[in-house]
């Protein structure tokens, strides 16, 4: 019987064809093996973190500063001012680098109020003044601004700041330093006003003699001030 292979392959040449298939085939595998395997120089990588472990709790923050307060009040001295019963009132926009010098509170029924110093390493200062009544008139200086802050309960009587020597020449002489002091300012429940140097450094007598904010200063902590309500306790940030 003929064979039914094509004339190139007889059966010696097929048989060779076949081993030479499975040769190929076999050292295929092998490379294919190899290749699939980490060779020795790689590092595996990693393996990743369990998410069950444990994560380590954040410090707490640390205290706010105390000019992070608002008008640089601690809760401790708002508090302080709140006992009075009286309106809170106080600067929203203070210079950089004052802070609370002393705080003064007046108990009384009719004539009862408070007093903020505020001082810089400058030695400058000035004070906001609280009284439920018992007010006088303000001196007149050489020198006036109108005011018209947005505390005002009363818009139909011309407020204003006063600062330079005393026009009264008798008061100039007792008193030569000039003066910075606002008119006293209706408010809810009594008046507010602004005092400068000259009036700290003859009532307080600080250790260390104060100077007068400029003018300009002053009008932007008057037309700052604002009526401070239960709700915010003094850890407000200035703005």
């Amino acid at each position: 019987m003929r064979s039914s292979l094509p004339p190139h392959l007889h059966p010696a040449r097929w048989h060779s064809f076949l081993l030479g298939w499975a040769l190929a085939g076999c050292c295929l595998g092998l490379v294919v093996a190899c290749d699939s395997a980490p060779t020795a120089l790689e590092p595996s990588a990693p393996a990743p973190e369990s998410s069950t472990a444990s994560s380590t709790e954040p410090p707490p923050p640390p205290p706010p500063p105390d000019t992070a307060f608002l008008a640089l009040l601690t809760p401790d001295q708002t508090a302080q001012i709140r006992e009075l019963g009286l309106p809170l009132v106080l600067p929203t926009a203070i210079p950089d680098g004052f802070g609370v010098a002393q705080i003064l509170t007046r108990p009384d029924e009719r004539f009862g109020g408070y007093q903020i110093l505020y001082r810089d390493r400058r030695d400058r200062c000035f004070l906001i003044e609280f009284t439920m009544g018992g007010i006088g008139g303000t001196p007149a200086t050489e020198n006036r601004l109108p005011l018209d802050p947005p505390i005002l309960t009363d818009d139909t009587v011309s407020y204003g700041l006063n600062y330079g020597p005393y026009s009264d020449p008798a008061l100039r002489e007792e008193f030569p330093d000039p003066s910075l002091l606002s008119d006293w300012l209706p408010v809810d429940a009594g008046f507010v006003r602004l005092a400068g140097a000259a009036l700290i450094n003859n009532t307080l007598a600080p250790t260390v003699p104060c100077s007068n904010v400029a003018v300009d200063e002053a009008v932007v902590i008057i037309d700052s001030l604002a009526v401070i309500t239960d709700e915010i306790q003094g850890d407000g940030v200035v703005e």
